[in-house]
């Protein structure tokens, strides 16, 4: 049988990744994986809530074609039993995105897999974190400029390959559907918890870029120097903004055009390509920093590129990252100016023109008229804790605030239990002190709001909580 005899302290670290804008990870007394009870194979793991880091109960882990099915236990635990086999390995739970992991090997014993959830309604400071924590790259590269203007491109124009050879590090090489290939890139791009224009957006730009490059070069690789691809993180949402967008490339001058495309600019304007912003190095390569700690930015080092004008781009904050306000060259489509524009109901189609100077969306079928995007029924966002030392007492449980007129009744009871051990009245305020000390256990907190919604998460009271400061990193 598998021996799984818990979750070390140098795991649950590497498991939290980036840790956000408060540096601290609670490490609980033990996180055990959990031990199936017989010798048989399959998944075992946590469903993991990628914005607070803390495993997600309740959560619907199925395994495809098979369609066996398992749910997470109060803890957020799973152990999914499966025959040997090739699975496609899905989680879900109301009010999140769930995680799409193709090509997930059974052989014998259980393989530890852990599953992301993400929240479908993040906060604008949310969203800020969970780019940080799960973009993988921040620029498309600028290629040299003799090989936008191959006669490939114009060719291709005319009649798109429907595969793309993929190049792995090792120097293995794999044939994709052109689309598969996208939907392994988009999620290392943009968040999946964006508005579906912006990840539609994003869809045609990486699909674009990715059989620019297939035609120019003959293949495309899987690292930041093409277009990051992972075919096992894949999410619904990023999928279907593949699928709604399936065939369509932007072209200029009947050229598959490099869509090229960045983090953020300086919330005024792109960049004419021939003034693609660059960092100043030292000699090693190594990015300097002004006496503030942001980069150093020069420019004017690249070339001529007619469809990559400077645009108009706003809606969003400026970069932290350098002085100049931009992460990343600022040619082509800024990622946090399409966020904006899907934010405020732009199209896919409308974000694209206002980014690419002069293009036309060519292939697949024609776009269906967009439908407005129904506006989310308001549920409140539990912040925390969910664990707490008994000695640190009383507990402040906290909230994402819904917006003015909107007022909160909280409860709290044992895991298990039928009878709240405390509520509190209707009130306008996003926390509440407990007025009773827990005893170490399992506990149910409920928040309702006067809109007719409401959210639940469980809190475990330890013995002993330790905190270990991390410096921060990332920026964007």
């Amino acid at each position: 049988m598998a021996d799984f005899r818990g979750l070390s302290r140098r795991r649950f670290l590497r498991l939290a990744g980036t840790v956000g804008a408060t540096g601290m990870v609670a490490l609980p007394t033990a996180l055990p994986y959990p031990v199936p009870s017989d010798d048989g194979a399959g998944f075992v793991g946590y469903a993991i809530d990628q914005l607070t880091l803390q495993a997600v109960p309740g959560a619907l882990v199925q395994a495809d074609p098979l369609g066996i099915q398992t749910t997470t236990d109060l803890k957020g635990a799973y152990v999914l039993r499966l025959p040997p086999g090739s699975y496609t390995i899905r989680v879900s739970r109301d009010n999140f995105i769930g995680a799409i992991k193709p090509n997930q090997i059974v052989s014998t014993g259980y393989t530890p897999l852990d599953l992301s959830l993400i929240p479908s309604y993040p906060t604008p400071a949310e969203q800020e974190l969970l780019y940080r924590r799960l973009i993988r790259q921040t620029e498309s590269p600028l290629h040299d400029p003799r090989d936008l203007a191959g006669n490939g491109l114009r060719a291709a124009s005319a009649g798109l390959p429907s595969q793309i050879k993929v190049v792995f590090p090792d120097g293995s090489a794999q044939w994709l559907a052109v689309d598969d290939y996208v939907k392994g890139v988009v999620a290392n791009e943009v968040p999946p918890s964006w508005p579906a224009a912006a990840l539609q957006a994003q869809a045609v730009a990486s699909r674009t870029y990715g059989l620019a490059e297939f035609i120019a070069y003959g293949y495309v690789c899987t690292t930041t120097s093409c277009q990051v691809y992972d075919a096992s993180n894949r999410y619904p949402s990023t999928d279907a903004a593949v699928d709604a967008t399936s065939g369509q490339v932007l072209t200029a001058n009947n050229s598959v055009i490099f869509a090229f495309f960045f983090s953020r600019c300086n919330a005024v304007t792109t960049r004419n390509s021939e003034d693609a912003i660059g960092y100043k190095t030292d000699a090693n390569g190594n990015i300097i920093y002004d006496s503030n700690g942001e980069a150093i930015c020069i420019s004017g080092g690249w070339h001529y590129v007619s469809y990559c004008r400077a645009r108009s781009c706003g809606g969003h904050a400026a970069s932290t990252f350098s002085e100049c306000g931009y992460y990343g060259h600022g040619v082509g489509m800024c990622q946090w100016g399409n966020y904006a524009r899907g934010a405020a109901g732009a199209s896919y189609q409308s974000i694209l023109n206002s980014y690419y100077t002069g293009v036309t969306i060519s292939g697949g079928s024609d776009p269906p008229t967009p439908t407005p995007t129904p506006t989310p029924i308001p549920v409140p966002r539990l912040l925390g804790p969910f664990l707490a030392d008994v000695n640190r007492q009383p507990i402040t449980l906290i909230w994402s605030n819904l917006g003015s007129g909107i007022t909160y009744r909280s409860s709290i009871s044992p895991v298990g239990g039928s009878a709240a051990i405390a509520q509190s009245d209707w009130q306008g305020s996003t926390s509440w002190k407990l007025p009773i000390l827990l005893g170490i256990g399992w506990y149910t907190w409920i928040v309702q709001t006067s809109a007719g919604t409401s959210a639940s998460g469980t809190l475990e009271v330890v013995p002993k909580v330790y905190e270990v400061y991390l410096p921060l990193t990332g920026n964007s």
